[in-house]
């Protein structure tokens, strides 16, 4: 049976969450969904619905093991024009740059060992997530499947998000353009993203780039049946980086204090940026009433919503240009029915409405992020309205079971199409 192929940059993963529940959902429609992870799992925890997907997931074999030895061998040896041609390709598309050279090699790498995984001759299309190395090996691999094949070639598709067009495209314009230009299709999550992929890459036509939201599971992210009695809670989710704003959010929690406002901040995540924000939190006199949980897994992280009375991300653009796209965090909370606050960042505000679905304030600005803290933690009522509000927007735009991309898929692949066409008709 032909297979979509996913390639993705590591799985199991605690983060990206997102591209767990679109594989989930494709599969739950029928489609045979094969992944490809470029890095193995670190030790830890996983998503207790990673388990459903773990048949499905082929490694790309560590360099300089025996798999990975014979994968080249294989490649050079069965398809000697094809081989030499992607190695130029690579190295002519690296330049005389360090950081593209590595990143060409890389997906060759990775290109070769999924020409020679054992179920290379059912791939029918390939979808990379993310727009620089996943994207690149999808566009690779097509190339190198395609030599002697005497069925059709398979054609390649991404997603693209925002590190990586933000802070990656800039680096590397030259392979976003090659990329963009060679998929059958790219999907980037938010509308704000589309408009600038097409503004930057003129060349490549605008129907091609689709606005494809990520999806919510809103039969599991859903409202509290009662929230709790106490101080307020104001929930933060995310990894701890500095484009999530969350030192802005414990510098106006010190305001909050000053102002004699009862509330307890808990951030759920782990990142680099822990360390800066525990000394913050101490420096800001909030430390006793601020809760560091570490990683959680999205079972636990249903049960910490429905605790939460808010939750606030005030999510910056940093100097080096890197930001969120629309934070996958934040549909959750509004799933979830709780009132969000957060900035006019990228395409935050295509999600939340200022004063309907949330509060927004500008990125940065710690008193005016306090002030909408204090209102949001003394009016009940319009916590409750805000809340009831950004659940509708999301069961409206953001549900899963309303995502496109499977129509996407299926104009691509028969077999994609069979199953949309079948699940359809149950």
């Amino acid at each position: 049976m032909d297979e979509l192929v996913y390639i993705v940059g590591e799985f199991p993963s605690l983060s990206e969450t997102f591209i767990l529940r679109e594989m989930l959902d494709l599969v739950d429609r029928g489609v045979p969904l094969r992944i490809y992870a470029l890095k193995a799992p670190r030790p830890g925890r996983m998503h207790a619905d990673c388990a459903r997907l773990m048949e499905r997931v082929a490694y790309r074999p560590r360099r300089g093991s025996p798999r990975w030895l014979a994968g080249h061998m294989a490649m050079a040896l069965a398809r000697p024009r094809g081989y030499a041609r992607l190695l130029a390709r690579a190295l002519r598309e690296a330049g005389s740059s360090r950081y593209r050279l590595r990143e060409r090699l890389a997906a060759m790498d990775a290109a070769v060992g999924l020409a020679h995984a054992p179920f290379a001759g059912r791939i029918r299309h390939l979808h990379g997530h993310f727009a620089g190395v996943p994207a690149t090996t999808a566009r690779y691999a097509a190339q190198l499947l395609g030599y002697g094949r005497e069925s059709p070639s398979p054609r390649y598709s991404f997603t693209a998000h925002a590190q990586d067009i933000y802070v990656g495209g800039r680096k590397d314009r030259a392979g976003l353009e090659a990329n963009l230009r060679g998929a059958a299709f790219v999907a980037t999550c938010t509308g704000y993203n589309r408009e600038h992929l097409i503004r930057e890459h003129p060349g490549v036509p605008a129907e091609k780039i689709h606005r494809v939201y990520h999806g919510i599971d809103t039969r599991r992210f859903a409202p509290a049946k009662e929230r709790g009695t106490g101080p307020a809670q104001i929930l933060a989710v995310g990894r701890l980086l500095p484009k999530k704003g969350l030192h802005h959010l414990v510098a106006a929690c010190g305001v909050l204090r000053q102002r004699d406002a009862q509330f307890q901040l808990i951030i759920a995540g782990d990142g680099p940026e822990r360390d800066r924000l525990e000394r913050l939190a101490a420096e800001h006199g909030v430390a006793g009433s601020t809760a560091f949980l570490g990683e959680v897994i999205q079972e636990e992280l249903i049960a910490i919503y429905g605790r939460a009375d808010l939750f606030a991300l005030p999510c910056v653009v940093t100097p080096e240009g890197d930001r969120d796209g629309l934070p996958n965090v934040l549909l959750e909370a509004m799933a979830s029915a709780l009132p969000v606050v957060s900035t006019r960042v990228s395409a935050i505000p295509e999600a939340v409405e200022d004063g309907v679905t949330g509060v927004l304030v500008p990125p940065g600005d710690v008193e005016a992020l306090a002030g909408a803290l204090e209102r949001l933690i003394q009016d009940a009522g319009l916590r409750h309205r805000l809340g009831e509000a950004a659940r509708a927007r999301v069961e409206r735009d953001f549900d899963i079971r309303k995502s496109p991309l499977a129509e996407l898929f299926a104009r691509e692949c028969d077999v994609v199409a069979r199953a949309v066409a079948g699940k359809e008709t149950r």
